[in-house]
Order: structure tokens, then sequence, then C-alpha cells
């Protein structure tokens, strides 16, 4: 059974990650000719890069979730590793193929980072290219940069299949020791940034993202639920709160700061919607959603970046979130009257609503091939734009770095639909013929279904 709401979840933490991505290119151009205005995508997208902390808790919740009916034993583990590893690795070939290919047409091997500039790995090339291929840990980044989050879903996977060997009631314990093994290696000083080997794998604090998420999993399968659209509410308003309050990244905020400040209301959020979606009280949405959009609109407001002293992020965050709050407070009681007088007028929206929520669970199917192929999408889209607005009279449509916020919408809008017309394609393409190809191998050598499948 698919949660749609957390489907839906997915989709959003991929558009997250794609708009902190085309902030990075749109500040390159900019750059590249001279401009002084300021991205338009600011503000909340700043701190995009949290899509990966609520993936990161995302993955935690749905490792349990797909799991909850499963008999534990080396069987049920090989059989549960053997589909998330035929998951991760064949599109991440086919996108580290295309990243490989850019290194090679751009004058050797190079890694592409999120503001299209080169790299030089400082490991000898054969190994670099065998570590990013195979996703293991090394000093530089994979051969493309985003893959760095897969090394350490690959290390979730493997450590929970290890995991799904034991008593189902042992689970909580073994949960409870990998968090106690993560805390002490911080305060010992041995955790980095990055990880570069797998010792630094093993004890990066944003383990404990995936940890939160199989927690939440453990909540909802032992019908553990309370409060879940009050929760919501309050996660929804945490987590515009979070992303309003990171400033410049630091050794504190890329380690234990994200994984606090992001971490736990994503984890409070995935608890609450999928809370909701168990109950069928998915109404709580539309609160949530609108409350959570009015409070990331008014903080856009204020046109903060990074650099803003902090003492002004807190004062557009307090204001945002009393904003969202009294929206939702606002739909609520708006919900209510109508439920009161017109219940028909209510039950008529339900069809609009449910369409809007199948539509976006659409892109938590393609999310991990939009997260893997968007960089591509925005590099074309930024390319092509420079090229076609060079000397010409659409130049204050095109070249960015023009006055005006003009090439900007066209940058936004174009490099939003062209990463999620990326993922799609990726995803029909190869994602979905992958899973359809290694879930007949899987029956075929295991022989037999299980709902480790995910």
């Amino acid at each position: 059974m698919k949660l749609q709401s957390i489907q839906a979840l997915r989709g959003m933490a991929a558009l997250m990650v794609v708009l902190y991505h085309a902030r990075a290119l749109e500040i390159a151009g900019i750059d590249r000719a001279a401009g002084t205005e300021s991205a338009l995508i600011g503000g909340l997208f700043a701190s995009g890069f949290a899509g990966v902390d609520l993936f990161f808790v995302i993955s935690g919740f749905i490792m349990v979730w797909v799991t909850r009916n499963v008999l534990a034993g080396p069987a049920t583990s090989a059989y549960f590793l053997f589909g998330r590893l035929t998951r991760i690795y064949p599109v991440w070939w086919a996108a580290a193929a295309l990243g490989l290919l850019y290194m090679v047409l751009s004058g050797g091997v190079a890694l592409i980072d999120s503001s299209g500039l080169a790299i030089r790995p400082e490991t000898p090339e054969y190994q670099f290219l065998l570590k990013s291929f195979l996703l293991i840990p090394q000093p530089d980044f994979p051969v493309l940069l985003i893959g760095w989050t897969l090394i350490h879903e690959v290390y979730f996977y493997i450590v929970f299949a290890l995991i799904l060997m034991l008593p189902r009631a042992w689970l909580p314990y073994t949960l409870l020791v990998w968090g106690i093994c993560v805390v002490a290696a911080s305060l010992l000083g041995l955790s980095m940034p990055m990880a570069q080997n797998l010792m630094t794998l093993a004890i990066h604090p944003m383990t404990m993202e995936f940890i939160f998420g199989a927690v939440v999993g453990i909540l909802v399968t032992s019908g553990l639920i309370w409060r879940a659209g009050t929760i919501t509410l309050l996660a929804a308003l945490g987590l515009v709160a979070a992303l309003g309050l990171q400033a410049e990244p630091t050794h504190y905020t890329l380690q234990w700061g994200r994984v606090l400040e992001f971490g736990l209301p994503c984890a409070a959020l995935v608890y609450g919607l999928a809370g909701l979606d168990v109950r069928g009280r998915l109404a709580w949405l539309v609160p949530a959603l609108v409350g959570a959009v009015v409070a990331g609109l008014v903080f856009q407001l204020f046109g903060l970046v990074p650099q803003s002293p902090q003492e002004a992020r807190r004062g557009a965050v307090i204001l945002a979130v009393l904003v969202g709050g009294l929206a939702m407070l606002i739909v609520l009681w708006a919900g209510w009257l109508l439920g009161q007088a017109r219940p028909g007028w209510l039950l008529a929206m339900a069809p609009f609503w449910r369409g809007l929520l199948d539509r976006v669970s659409q892109t938590g199917d393609w999310s991990y091939s939009i997260y893997l192929f968007h960089l591509f999408a925005l590099g074309i889209v930024q390319r092509l734009m420079a090229r076609t607005g060079a000397g010409s009279d659409l130049a204050p449509w095109l070249r960015l770095g023009a006055p005006g916020l003009n090439d900007n919408l066209v940058f936004l809008i174009g490099g939003t639909v062209s990463a999620l017309a990326a993922g799609w394609l990726g995803y029909m393409v190869v994602e979905r013929p992958a899973l359809f190809v290694f879930g007949w191998l899987r029956r075929l050598i295991f022989r037999r279904r299980s709902s480790a499948a995910g």
C-alpha cells in the first residue's frame, strides 16, 4: 500500500532540490554577465538543499513501512537488499554516464557542481570513476555531484538489511544503538561534513535523519497515531521556519545543524501525513498547504539572502509563521462553517483536491529521476538562454543578468518545467523499465513475492 501523502512529499523534496540548484545556476549566470541584481530564486529556496534531509527521513520511514509484515531472516534480508540496490544503481549509472560524457566533452575527467563549474578530482581517474559508479565514499564528490546522497542511501539499505535478520521486536533497540554510536562519534570529534571513507560514512550525523524516519515508521505501523492533523500543521510551519532560519553553510550547519533544524520538522511532517493517510483524513492537507504557502510568501517578501543578519531572519520567520498559522486557522474555520451550512459544497470540492493530490503524487513517482537528471536540464536551459540572448533583441528576456525580471522569470519557469520533464523522461525511459526487469529477475531468483519490495 503506497501512501499518497508520502509520495507527494517525495515530489516536494525533489522540487526543493531543483529550485536550490536553479538558484545556484541563476547566480552563476548573473555573475558571468557582470550583473548586479539579486537572484529571483531566493528566500526559502536558498535552503532548498533541505530536500535531501526530507528524502532521508522519508527513506527511513519507507524502509519500516514496506517491511512491516515480513518475517525476519536471511532470505528476507537478501530479498529486500536486492530490491533496493537494483532500484538505486541502474538509474544512477545512466545519470553518472551522462555526467561522465559531460566531463569528457569538457576536457577530461572533471566534476560538475551546481553552478556549472568544472573541478578536477584529487584521486586518480580510474579510482575516482570506479568509486563514483559504485557509490563508494571518497574525498571527491562522485562523477555527478548529487550522487553523494546516494552513497548514504546505499549505506542505510545495507544496515537495514542486516537489521531485518533480527526479530522485528528488536528494531527499536537496534535503531537506538545505531543512533547512540552516531552521537558518540560526533562527541568524540570523529564526524566530518562530507563522508570521505567508510568510517566517516558510518558515523555521519545525517544518518540520524534515516533513524528519525524509521522511528516514525515504527510509530505509524504500531498504530501510535496521535493528533496527526495538528502535528501536520505545526510541522509544516516548523519546516518553513527552519528553511528561513538556516544561514550560510558552516561546519555545524552541514552536520548537526541540518539534522536538528531540518530533520526533526521533516520527521514530524512525515509522521503527521502518514497518520492522516492511514486514518483517511487527508482533508487536513488543505489548511497545511495553504498555511505553508502563505508563510513562505510572507518570508519571500523580505528579500533575505543567506548572508542576511540572523536578527532579520528571525523577525521575518516569526511574522511568516504567525501569518501562516492564521491562514491555517481561517481555512479550518471556513471549512467548519461550510460543513455546517453547505455540506454539499464541501463534498463537491473533494474531487478537485483528490485530483490535485494525484497529480502531485505522480511527481513523487518521478522524484528519483527528477533528482538525478534535473542538473542536466537546468544546465541546458541556462546555455540555450545564454547563446540565444547574446547580442540579440531577446537579451532582456534570455540573458541572465540583464536589467529587470524577465530573464529571471524565463529561467525559473523554463528550468523548473525542463527539470520535471527530464525527470518524467528518465522515469519512463530508464527507471520504470529497470524496475520491471529487475522486479521480474528478483521474483525469478527468490521465487516468491514479498512486501519488502518497497
